[in-house]
């Protein structure tokens, strides 16, 4: 507190200066100078020279030398002060000031009205989400909690322990900034691990085969490692940016595609073996075949998931170029490493059903004879899909109406709640994180809206704010805003009027003070709400307003958006015409005004995102869309595929609200911000491989079976692998869940959800029923208009010549 009051009203760059000057000469030195006369001497002699260096001699405050030279500054003091940041990360770069209650322009501010808490404010230099926080943030939490390792270096003035009932807690934004990378890296590392357990399960279940399972994992682990890396030198060389979170959605998104593409590859593989062909045969033809699907698979996601390289936001646009830049990379692996592998291991890919050429498992290791032989060469899904088809000829629009009206509830409730998202920082971590531990605790004798006060900062060009009228209009627009608390929840408004506040209590306080105190208040008040730098001094001051409520939730939002209005309406006429950053103004205005701080930026992410959804969303559509008609050449069905799988959005969205609602129904104020983005991106492109690899089979299997037993026929031979796919893409997604933060879990529940709605509902259902009802004439002379068949397009083929068309998978 003496080196703030004796360096008050010095520009920081020179304190910080002075500061550097005084650690490195004295401190750091064997004997300490006298505290009375030398130090003040030397610290008065430290600023002048600084002042000097930076050509502003004329601006030394004359009050400062007089406050040096009466000895107000002690050796003592000010080596404790230094003492407790030495050991910090760059200090002199982090933290700028530290305010007490003892401070005399603020200390007021920092103590409870119920006088059982008060806050000391550590200022830092850097943004609250940067790095070279973390260090500084942990370092005072050893500081002030008192771990055993932090209490060697304390000085001998802390080595007291706390005393008994006094309770210490941290937060600020700073320590969210903190918990949320250490929370974000926390979930990096639990997800890349339970991703690769997951689907090593997953897969060694479907295919009941170790090294046929382990192919897929091994090809993805080589595509991720290439595409991170490759991702990281991009970003050296300034190509693109990447945020610390791309890590988890790259990893996701690559071993979910990647495993399907190497399944389809495989399933291919294994149905060439079984027809005959020897392994270099089947690998050969496996790649020629499906390569053209899943290429076009693949083009879908990337086409899909790319369009967010046209949002406004940083993190999506850099999250959908490092997806979509990455999918080319496991594609690449999927269509050349894994038949590389195929090809060396040969038939001890289907170990323990070993596989000789041509000669399928009665040469293996197993009796073609023995129960676990006919349980392995069992296709028990076969007969469920077979089913599900005939089912579907028989009733194909009371099947299709009945699962569009039990999702439709869902739907409803994601349109209805769509704008009900959480933006807050402390719902999204861990309750028992250090900063939520200290905003609950801050929260319980301070108005919530203490952690993040909205600054109003009035820019006037012909008004001076340290003369009478300037004062005057601010005090005037002050009081007129406080006679509205209630309407726009307000707490306190802080002003060069009122620098203490404008409650009872702070009024009081005012009042107790002497004429002195009083003065000395108004003038250090002066140099923290007025601006001193170049043309804009004395021209520009703030007003720092408290609501009532937090600064993260929608309701602060609302009550900002009030704040806005009600400034615009009682607004001096010493303050007219005026400018609104947000909502503009006359042009020539003489007063602008700008608003800063936690509930503002949220509102700009707010608005930014949401124009990002609307048109990402329509992109992404579009992208995908255009890709359904130049692959299928079929419009009306491209067009039906695409709202089927946005109908299991809105569906999916809608199980999640009410999932996560269930789950805490007086905490839940919305899904995280990010959801609603990520689902609808990753959802459409990915949901639409399904449909692709089904339509692109029942087109081939027309022409063997007819325009519905093509129908059927397809949905029993590709049931297997798509519920497969469907599953392995579904479990990787689940892997969301082990993150720490809000947002990731409730993302990876919705992916999850939508992926199995998409497999086991719109795959099988939804898409084979309309296509029933198109192609049996239900839809009357529209049908042919929509792409109906009444008969085969070419007429059954012999199996040899069918064999050397394009298979799809």
């Amino acid at each position: 507190q003496a080196l703030t009051d004796s360096l008050e009203g010095v520009p920081e760059a020179i304190a910080l200066a002075v500061v550097r000057d005084w650690h490195a000469d004295v401190f750091k030195s064997e004997s300490d100078p006298d505290p009375q006369t030398s130090v003040s001497t030397s610290l008065e002699a430290r600023v002048r020279r600084r002042f000097e260096v930076a050509g502003l001699q004329a601006r030394i405050p004359p009050e400062l030398a007089d406050r040096l030279e009466s000895g107000g500054l002690s050796v003592r003091d000010w080596r404790l002060e230094t003492s407790q940041v030495a050991g910090l990360e760059q200090p002199e770069q982090i933290i700028t000031r530290v305010r007490t209650s003892a401070d005399a322009t603020i200390g007021h501010m920092l103590k409870s009205d119920d006088g059982k808490a008060t806050l000391v404010m550590v200022e830092l230099s850097t943004e609250f989400f940067g790095r070279n926080n973390a260090a500084t943030v942990e370092r005072i939490e050893r500081l002030v909690i008192g771990e055993p390792e932090e209490m060697r270096t304390r000085p001998p003035e802390l080595h007291e322990e706390m005393p008994a009932g006094l309770d210490v807690a941290v937060s600020g934004t700073a320590t969210v900034g903190r918990d949320m990378r250490k929370a974000a890296a926390e979930s990096a590392r639990r997800i890349d691990w339970v991703t690769i357990l997951l689907v090593l399960v997953l897969l060694a279940a479907i295919y009941r085969a170790p090294v046929l399972a382990v192919i897929p994992l091994l090809t993805v682990a080589v595509a991720v490692f290439v595409a991170l890396r490759s991702l990281a030198m991009m970003a050296d060389a300034g190509w693109l940016d990447l945020f610390s979170g791309s890590k988890v959605y790259v990893t996701v998104i690559l071993y979910g595609a990647g495993v399907d593409y190497c399944m389809f590859l495989m399933a291919r593989y294994k149905e060439e073996l079984d027809n005959g062909a020897t392994v270099e045969e089947a690998i050969s033809i496996s790649v020629e075949r499906v390569g053209t699907a899943l290429a076009a698979s693949a083009g879908t996601t990337i086409v899909g998931i790319g369009m967010m390289c046209f949002a406004e936001f940083g993190k999506f646009k850099q999250a959908g170029l490092a997806m979509s830049l990455s999918l080319v990379f496991v594609l690449a692996a999927a269509v050349t490493f894994t038949p590389a592998v195929l090809r060396l291991v040969g038939r001890w890919a289907f170990w323990p059903n070993v596989r000789t050429e041509r000669v399928s498992i009665g040469r293996g290791w197993l009796s073609p004879t023995s129960l676990v032989a006919r349980l392995m060469q069992k296709d028990f899904s076969r007969g469920v899909w077979e089913r599900v088809g005939r089912s579907l000829i028989e009733r194909p629009g009371t099947i299709m109406l009945g699962s569009i009206a039990v999702m439709l509830p869902f739907a409803v409730i994601a349109i209805l709640c769509f704008e009900n998202r959480s933006y807050g920082l402390l719902t999204e971590l861990p309750q028992d994180d250090p900063s939520v531990v200290g905003a609950r605790a801050l929260q319980e004798h301070f108005p919530p809206g203490q952690t993040g006060p909205i600054t109003v900062l009035v820019d006037a060009v012909g008004l001076n704010f340290r003369e009478p009228q300037g004062r005057e209009a601010i005090e005037t627009l002050a009081q007129r805003l406080m006679a509205r608390k209630d309407e726009l929840h307000i707490a306190d408004i802080r002003s060069i009027a009122d620098p203490l506040g404008m409650t009872a209590t702070s009024q009081k306080k005012l009042a107790e003070m002497k004429i002195t105190e009083r003065a000395e208040a108004r003038r250090r008040a002066q140099s923290y709400y007025v601006s001193d730098v170049g043309a804009l001094d004395g021209h520009v001051t703030r007003l720092d307003v408290v609501f009532r409520d937090d600064p993260f939730t929608p309701e602060a939002m609302g009550n900002f958006e009030r704040l806005r209005a009600a400034v615009r309406q009682e607004l001096p006429e010493a303050l007219q015409p005026f400018k609104d950053d947000f909502a503009g103004g006359p042009a020539g205005a003489d007063a602008h005004l700008h608003y800063l701080g936690a509930t503002p930026s949220i509102r700009d992410l707010k608005a930014v995102t949401g124009r990002d959804q609307q048109n990402v969303n329509a992109l992404v559509l579009l992208g995908v869309l255009l890709v359904l008609v130049v692959l299928l050449k079929r419009v009306a069905v491209s067009v039906y595929l695409i709202v089927s799988v946005f109908f299991s959005y809105l569906v999916t969205l809608g199980v999640t609200f009410t999932v996560f609602w269930a789950l805490d129904p007086a905490g839940f104020v919305g899904l995280d911000w990010k959801v609603p983005m990520f689902l609808f991106t990753i959802l459409i492109a990915v949901g639409e491989d399904y449909n692709i690899y089904l339509v692109t089979r029942i087109e081939e299997e027309q022409l063997r079976h007819g325009p519905i037993g093509g129908i059927t026929e397809a949905l029993a031979k590709t049931g297997k692998i798509i519920s497969s796919c469907g599953l392995i893409m579904a479990g990787t997604f689940s892997s969301l869940l082990a993150a720490s933060l809000a947002g990731m879990q409730q993302l990876g529940f919705a992916l999850a959800f939508g992926v199995l709605l998409d497999t086991f509902v719109v795959r099988p259902i939804l898409v084979p029923a309309w296509l029933i009802l198109l192609h049996s004439g239900r839809f009357g002379r529209f049908g042919k208009w929509l792409g109906a068949q009444e008969a085969p397009r070419r007429p059954r083929l012999a199996k040899e010549t069918v064999e050397v068309g394009t298979d799809a998978a």
